[in-house]
């Protein structure tokens, strides 16, 4: 994407203007319903409700998308927004980012290794300029309490480890699938549930 910038690869450069428009849905929604989904959606049941609605769905894409599917290279502009749409989801307190842009990716065609890979990408980009928005905004309280080199530190591993987890999960999700992420929302969601109802939480 680096050389597309430059003029030296029009692949990259493609690929930059779809991540582009994958990521403008949430620039958009997120500075307009910031204080409407923190006022709303920051509670308990409603995150019960994302994840048991998150592994519903699960089991419905599992069951409908194609075992094979396109790569990245072929992701058309429309279906990089619709991706964009998906991860508008994830301002939803409890829907995972990656697992609702995975899952947008799969609905447009990609393969799951597509998938994968568009959304750490995508996450790249909208997770940074999160990060930019809020180190602007809370610049001098960050650096009183956390100081530059925990916070360089803390980059520097979160990356890494991304990085890592990534490389693991496109190698896993080509094997198993989603599966098990349905089981995991649904039976956390189930057990939140039974313990707010029975007064534990």
């Amino acid at each position: 994407m680096a050389l597309g910038a430059l003029g030296r690869d029009p692949a990259g450069f493609q690929l930059a203007i779809r991540l582009c428009a994958a990521f403008l849905p949430a620039a958009l929604l997120g500075l307009l319903l910031e204080r409407t989904i923190k006022h709303y959606l920051f509670g308990p049941w409603p995150i019960v409700v994302a994840w048991f609605g998150g592994g519903l769905g699960i089991f419905l894409v599992s069951r409908i998308v194609p075992k094979r599917g396109r790569p990245m290279e072929e992701l058309q502009l429309k279906a990089a927004l619709l991706i964009g749409l998906f991860q508008c989801l994830a301002m939803w307190p409890g829907v995972s980012r990656s697992l609702a842009t995975i899952v947008g990716g799969l609905l447009c065609g990609l393969s799951m290794k597509a998938a994968v890979e568009f959304s750490f990408l995508l996450g790249l980009v909208t997770l940074a300029a999160a990060s930019l928005f809020d180190l602007v905004k809370h610049w001098s309280v960050m650096v009183e309490f956390l100081e530059l080199a925990p916070m360089a530190m803390g980059f520097l591993s979160s990356m890494i480890s991304a990085v890592v987890a990534v490389r693991w999960m496109v190698g896993y999700l080509e094997r198993h699938g989603l599966e098990i992420f349905g089981y995991y929302r649904i039976g956390i969601a189930s057990a939140t549930a039974f313990l707010l109802l029975a007064g534990i939480l």
